[in-house]
């Protein structure tokens, strides 16, 4: 029975990402609506400011959006000669000189940072000062980032940096930290210290931004590796220990336990880990490959074998993956349940976004776009078994307005919103050099790969619902007093310690009963539950002759004709092929989906139908079935 439960693992990710919005969006959709969401931002910045400039008001919203907006069009390919862009970097740099929110600062940086104009290093690092003063004790930040910035304080640094080129180091190292910045950034420590002590209050929102901004400003100068530090620290010591996540604010303490954080967090969580891994790879690239000592009566030079001499025939030899420390326990812990709450969404049927509105790091695009930067950086083609973009992207293009804005979920407005998806659809890599040293270091590569501890493994302890989630009770009408009904009722009231025990009872137990009261709870399940009893009902029949279960793939109850096309498959036997082709005609979109999984599962092919097929596509797809199956009979 092991091998078929691994078999139904195989089947259920297959069905999760089937049931979602297949079929997935084609690359030219997805194109065209990258470039429709960009033409929408455009007219925001069409226009020169003072001149009718329709764009966002910064009095009233700052510049964060504006950055974004940024952002997206220099993703989806804008030059940066378009008017739309120009407006927006004039924006910009006017406006960094006067940005005190974490939000706000970190966005600069990002943008002028992709931007990629030499001439914005000196601004980059005065930003940058403000986060490295605006850091909490706890390694993290707030809102306010640093106290309002005086007029004078303004003009002086605008007229000091505005026209600064600082040139690069040797061997593409940073450039030197501005003077003028540099004094500031003692300023800046000073107002600090005599106000007092930073405080504790931040939250891990304006904290991811600030991550990534710090991480950026650091190869235009800015002194952030104790910055870093305490970035990684606090990842480091405030992961819940049972579900991998991060808390929105504060820290796990001693416990191991924070209170639960929006699925959000798992992504602020690995985006500060990523820093911390990518240095570690710093550190081991320079212990491996030191400098060549230099021997002072032989002075280097660089033309002459007898000093230089060419390097050996033998190919550099590939890095090995070293035993994981305890930043990888911690990034693998956290995988591990971004994927089991991303599996946990779908099944729930919330899917990763949810339109009419998910909450701050629910369903929203604010998530996604976390979600992305994750992917991108890790190099996660997959979380959770799960094709993050193939799912993500699909229920974007189905989404978007007819304007080619993005104007549901959260509170973001329509500007933020489309722009979170255009990064999303783009698959922006903001932080290249991040990245490619997280992706370089060899010692993760089992978790970027799936095949390393199982999800289960690295968090047995995992609550199966949330904790605050309670269990809907579902009163069947019984005027027979039916067996099976009653069975369903107990399962479908029951708490949750009894809940998995009554379950597994009626997986194994023999009798008619017991099959029936798993279809109807089944049928009147939802979420976790429904799934739950969808599995145990087709462990169940998997036991059934196949003369049983033809009977059950022509039965009434929709739930028991799926069960039984899972069955099928799982029981590892192509005689059932013209069993499951026969459901793909199905009347029911949940049966069809099972049918179409075993059908792959068992053959390796695919010939439909989509997701919500019509009856006519139904049928086609059928056809395109037997016609396969009839020349490979022959």
């Amino acid at each position: 029975m092991t091998s078929k439960f691994v078999r139904l693992a195989g089947l259920c990710g297959i069905l999760l990402a089937a049931g979602q919005t297949a079929p997935g969006a084609t690359p030219k959709e997805i194109d065209r609506a990258i470039k429709a969401g960009a033409d929408h931002l455009k007219t925001r910045y069409n226009q020169k400011p003072g001149q009718g400039f329709n764009g966002v008001n910064e009095a009233s919203y700052g510049i964060g959006p504006t950055c974004l907006s940024g952002l997206a069009l220099l993703e989806a390919g804008t030059p940066v000669d378009d008017p739309a862009i120009k407006t927006i970097t004039t924006l910009v740099r006017d406006a960094s000189y006067t940005q005190t929110q974490t939000y706000q600062i970190s966005l600069s940086i990002m943008y002028l940072d992709r931007l990629g104009d030499p001439g914005d290093a000196a601004i980059i690092q005065m930003l940058a000062a403000r986060l490295i003063v605006g850091q909490t004790a706890n390694g993290g930040w707030t809102y306010q980032c640093i106290q309002q910035v005086s007029a004078e304080t303004a003009t002086y640094l605008k007229n000091s940096l505005q026209q600064v080129r600082l040139t690069a180091g040797e061997n593409g190292k940073p450039p030197k930290l501005n003077a003028d910045v540099e004094k500031y950034g003692q300023a800046l420590v000073a107002a600090r210290n005599q106000a007092g002590a930073t405080g504790l209050s931040d939250d891990n929102s304006n904290t991811q931004f600030a991550v990534m901004a710090v991480w950026m400003s650091r190869k235009h100068g800015a002194p952030v590796e104790e910055t870093l530090d305490l970035i990684e620290k606090r990842f480091m010591g405030a992961q819940d220990q049972r579900t991998g996540n991060w808390p929105y604010s504060g820290g796990a303490g001693s416990s191991g336990i924070a209170p639960a954080g929006s699925p959000a967090m798992y992504c602020a969580g690995l985006l500060g880990m990523a820093t911390g891994l990518a240095r570690r790879e710093e550190r081991r690239q320079k212990a491996d490959n030191p400098a060549p000592k230099q021997d002072p009566a032989k002075p280097n030079k660089p033309n002459d074998p007898f000093y230089n001499p060419p390097a050996g025939k033998d190919p550099p030899k590939k890095p090995q993956a070293r035993p994981a420390d305890a930043r990888d326990i911690v990034v693998q812990r956290a995988v591990a349940g971004l994927g089991l709450t991303i599996i946990d969404q779908i099944r729930a049927g919330r899917g990763l976004l949810v339109a009419n509105g998910g909450a701050h790091g629910h369903g929203d695009l604010y998530f996604l776009w976390s979600l992305e930067r994750v992917g991108v950086t890790y190099g996660l083609e997959k979380i959770g078994d799960i094709d993050w973009y193939d799912i993500g992207s699909t229920a974007l293009v189905r989404s978007q307005g007819a304007d080619g804005s993005w104007s549901f979920g959260g509170s973001y407005g329509a500007e933020v919103n489309t722009s979170f998806a255009i990064l999303f659809l783009c698959r922006s890599n903001l932080a290249r050099d991040l990245s490619n040293k997280v992706q370089k270091d060899p010692t993760s590569t089992e978790m970027k790969a799936g095949t390393g501890p199982v999800a289960t493994d690295l968090l047995p302890n995992r609550p199966t619902t949330p904790v605050s989630a309670t269990v809907p009770v579902v009163n069947l009408p019984n005027p027979t007093g039916d067996e099976a009904i009653a069975r369903a009722s107990l399962l479908l009231k029951a708490s949750s310690s009894d809940w998995a025990k009554l379950l597994t009872e009626s997986r194994d137990a023999k009798g008619p009963i017991h099959t029936r009261a798993l279809v109807v709870t089944a049928t009147h399940a939802d979420g976790d539950r429904k799934a739950a009893a969808r599995e145990a009902l087709a462990e169940r029949l998997c036991r059934m002759t196949p003369v049983s279960l033809r009977t059950m793939l022509k039965a009434s109850e929709a739930e028991l004709r799926r069960g039984a096309a899972v069955a099928c498959a799982m029981k590892d036997d192509k005689e059932h092929i013209p069993d499951l082709i026969d459901l793909i005609a199905d009347a029911d979109d949940s049966v069809v989906r099972a049918a179409k999984a075993g059908l792959k599962s068992l053959s390796g092919k695919d010939f439909g139908p989509i997701s919500g097929a019509t009856a006519a596509q139904k049928t086609a797809a059928a056809t395109a079935w037997r016609d396969w199956y009839t020349k490979q009979k022959k």
